[in-house]
């Protein structure tokens, strides 16, 4: 799904989440799962070049490295409206847990926890050093982690 898609398919999802309760079909509940799906295969396709560069499998490069890095600051971003539906009602290929719509309170803490240490990685990235580089980009990997480890399955 293209960038645009996903912003277009986020806008709509948190216009009907505005609205109070969400009435969905499962039309609607398809596609709020494909935006997230799609975002977070965006964020992996970011994440993997970087973390080549934090294993020193690849050089890093710092222009390369705050690209990646700003792309993903801006991806997290969306992260609590690409889960203001609540999809636990549809038979969908999902990895997310209902716990998510249980605790949002907790999710959303983790989630602004992630875009917190994106920026910083962002901002390392831009410095050029290494070793705040990867440093940063380890503290961004541990805020998903802790946020998979709580709401998505294995």
């Amino acid at each position: 799904m293209q960038f645009g898609k996903i912003v277009l398919c986020l806008a709509a999802l948190a216009a009907l989440a505005a609205g109070g309760a969400l009435a969905m079909d499962t039309e609607q509940a398809e596609k709020a799962y494909e935006v997230r799906h799609s975002l977070f295969s965006l964020v992996g396709w970011n994440v993997g070049p970087l973390a080549g560069m934090a294993k020193e499998e690849i050089p890093f490069d710092a222009e390369r490295a705050e690209k990646h890095a700003s792309r993903i600051a801006a991806l997290v971003s969306m992260i609590p409206d690409a889960f203001a539906a609540d999809t636990r009602g549809y038979d969908l290929p999902t990895e997310a847990k209902d716990v998510i719509w249980e605790e949002k309170g907790e999710f959303l803490e983790l989630a602004a926890a992630i875009r917190e240490k994106s920026a910083a990685l962002e901002t390392a990235a831009a410095g050029g050093d290494f070793g705040a580089f990867r440093t940063a980009f380890m503290e961004m990997g541990q805020a998903c982690k802790d946020c998979h480890d709580r709401f998505r399955e294995d």
